[in-house]
């Protein structure tokens, strides 16, 4: 049975994170379980359309990166004696029962990196997007940032980077870059920079999922529970910006009954809590306002309408 393209899609790309921190876990080489992980995905594009999905896709990939990696690193002599020694024991067929998502997005955003490599990065390994998708958002051209990226990859690596949890200290001062990476990927779902598509609703839902995964291991960061909100505020009202031939409709005009009342509902709740601990930051002030275009009854009514344009959802 054939495999329709779109589904195939949001699978690899939500498998991939998972299968680069298997790899990464394992031989501890971001760079190199980065180029795996990419001949992974390639070979699952080839055969999965006529020979149909695996039971276990995510062990399918993690072996064919496995191999990858075994091959690569043998070829280049970079791996010690326990390497060898581990390389022996193969991969679980059903993959990591633990979500890499967080400690890879940690990663990411090492601190000896510059702001833009975190951003790229990420949005390179969490995030799933190409390479040229990422140029594309940053005005420069495929190769410049296949470089960057190359190079951050290579840094991470000789600053003894491992694929673990950062101290409570550590991720606070990641936090920031953390945040921001978050929410790049979201705004590039909510208004992509490339594609036929005005929205990419897989991205936003990997920004969403991991923006509530960094909730959980951080609930009393008001900036981190600010940008979960923002998230969920914004695409509640996405299912009325744009019309069946995908032309954005702005919010003036949006039908407010067809917005999501569950999402608004639980990120106002959020912005009230996080906004009671008097630590307020740009993201939790993009929120509220936010909830408060959420909670009109019509775009006349909203109070404090003349607000700066600052969140994604400002437009629609």
């Amino acid at each position: 049975m054939a495999v329709p393209t779109s589904a195939l899609e949001h699978l690899l790309r939500t498998e991939a994170p998972q299968v680069l921190g298997a790899l990464v876990r394992r031989f501890g080489h971001f760079d190199i379980a980065e180029d795996a992980v990419q001949d992974a995905l390639l070979a699952a594009a080839r055969q999965w359309p006529t020979q149909g999905i695996p039971d276990h896709p995510r062990g399918w990939l993690i072996r064919v990166g496995y191999r990858r990696m075994v091959d690569q690193l043998r070829a280049d002599q970079l791996r010690q004696r326990r390497e060898y020694e581990g390389a022996s024991q193969p991969a679980s067929p059903e993959g990591p029962a633990a979500d890499d998502s967080l400690t890879l997005l940690f990663l990411c955003c090492h601190p000896i990196l510059t702001p833009v490599s975190q951003v790229a990065l990420t949005l390179r390994a969490v995030g799933g997007l190409t390479t040229a998708e990422i140029a594309h958002a940053y005005g420069v051209t495929e190769a410049a940032m296949g470089q960057r990226i190359s190079r951050a990859k290579q840094q991470i690596r000789s600053a003894g980077g491992r694929f673990v949890l950062p101290s409570a200290d550590d991720r606070g001062n990641r936090l920031t870059a953390v945040l921001q990476v978050l929410y790049l990927i979201f705004n590039e779902g909510y208004a992509a920079t490339a594609g036929e598509h005005l929205q990419r609703v897989d991205l936003t839902t990997e920004a969403i999922r991991l923006a509530r995964l960094l909730y959980r291991l951080m609930p009393d960061e008001p900036e981190v529970t600010g940008v979960l909100a923002l998230m969920l505020l914004s695409d509640a009202r996405r299912p009325a910006r744009s019309t069946a031939t995908g032309d954005l409709v702005t919010m003036q005009q949006q039908q407010r009954d067809r917005w999501d009342g569950a999402l608004t509902a639980e990120g106002t709740a959020l912005i009230t809590t996080a906004m009671q601990r008097r630590q307020v930051g740009p993201y939790q002030l993009q929120a509220a306002i936010a909830a408060l275009h959420n909670v009109a009854p019509s775009y006349a009514e909203t109070t404090g309408r003349k607000s700066p344009p600052c969140t994604p959802g400002w437009s629609g």
